[in-house]
């Protein structure tokens, strides 16, 4: 997709939420909130469904899995906690059909009952990824330091000072590959909605060629996305978060929208160590390693700006 995307029927689209656009800080805590979030996301995605699009939904899943962990420690005297992996999926299914029934809702609202699917994800990553001996990956609930060192004994944890209190990190490796590829293609041929690679998915190592292990990490959302989205070769893929562009200096008085970046000139950014590591980084990377794989372009924006930014009106857009 070289030019812009002014007709969506029948392309193939993956679109990644942010973890924010299920639950914020500052919103009141419960299911309520998470389904109001989910709607409002919805709305802009359910329009380039009903145009005949064939769309795959990637979603974060920070807040609610340190939700599930935080279950987790509460409970932890009366049953034994469950691994990292098997939250990242629990958070897969639960957020998923949030996701399914507001999306769901919306479409039969406009009179097109289009099928929807979660898959419940796996990414493979390597056993001998560096990240795995410098976990930085903040995840699950704040301890004081006395209870973090006492959590990080017993269970062998990673923990970080983070202002006052202490908080556990854990790896996040890059992906490699995404295990249920053909899933997700077959039920695309079929004219399902999918919703695939919640949270970056399920972290797996692979061992004699076809044995698959889940492993304690959390895998970059934007970049399964992206490896997801080459691999069923989507014509377009588009990670929406609040602002409505990728910008220089952001938060400065020089701030500069940037509404086309070449893969060239995402990497120069990228290098000159201006782009937060935790926040917009991963998606500039994700979205030039993904227009430089395919010649497809990738697209950041907000989600109200959806349609105008794959018709080029809107957003920041990355072409090899």
């Amino acid at each position: 997709m070289s030019a812009a995307l002014t007709d969506p029927a029948g392309r193939s689209i993956v679109i990644a939420l942010g973890g924010n656009a299920i639950a914020r800080a500052g919103d009141a805590p419960g299911i309520e909130s998470q389904i109001r979030r989910a709607d409002e996301a919805m709305a802009y995605v359910a329009g380039l469904v009903a145009e005949g699009a064939r769309v795959v939904l990637t979603h974060g899943n920070g807040p609610v899995v340190g939700d599930i962990l935080l279950r987790g420690e509460a409970a932890s005297g009366i049953i034994p906690a469950m691994p990292l992996y098997i939250a990242d999926a629990d958070s897969e299914g639960g957020i998923g059909l949030v996701l399914q029934q507001a999306l769901g809702n919306r479409l039969r609202l406009r009179g097109v009952p289009i099928p929807i699917a979660t898959v419940v994800t796996q990414v493979i990553v390597d056993a001998e990824d560096p990240a795995f001996t410098n976990p930085t990956k903040p995840i699950g609930p704040y301890f004081a330091e006395e209870d973090a060192r006492r959590l990080a004994a017993e269970r062998g944890w990673q923990i970080v000072q983070v202002g006052d209190r202490w908080r556990r990190v854990v790896p996040s490796p890059r992906p490699l590959r995404v295990v249920e590829t053909p899933a997700v293609r077959a039920l695309m041929k079929a004219g399902v909605v999918v919703i695939a690679a919640g949270g970056g998915g399920v972290p797996v190592t692979e061992s004699a060629g076809t044995v698959l292990s889940g492993v304690d990490a959390v895998v970059d959302k934007d970049w399964a996305s992206a490896v997801l989205a080459a691999e069923i070769s989507a014509e377009a893929f588009v990670i929406l978060m609040e602002a409505d562009a990728v910008y220089s200096g952001w938060g400065t008085p020089q701030q500069q929208r940037l509404d086309l970046l070449t893969v060239a000139q995402a990497r120069e950014l990228l290098d000159s160590g201006t782009l937060p590591v935790g926040s917009i980084g991963p998606k500039v990377a994700a979205c030039a390693w993904f227009a430089e794989k395919t010649g497809n372009d990738a697209l950041i924006c907000r989600g109200e700006d959806l349609t105008a930014a794959l018709s080029g009106r809107a957003g920041t857009r990355f072409s090899a």
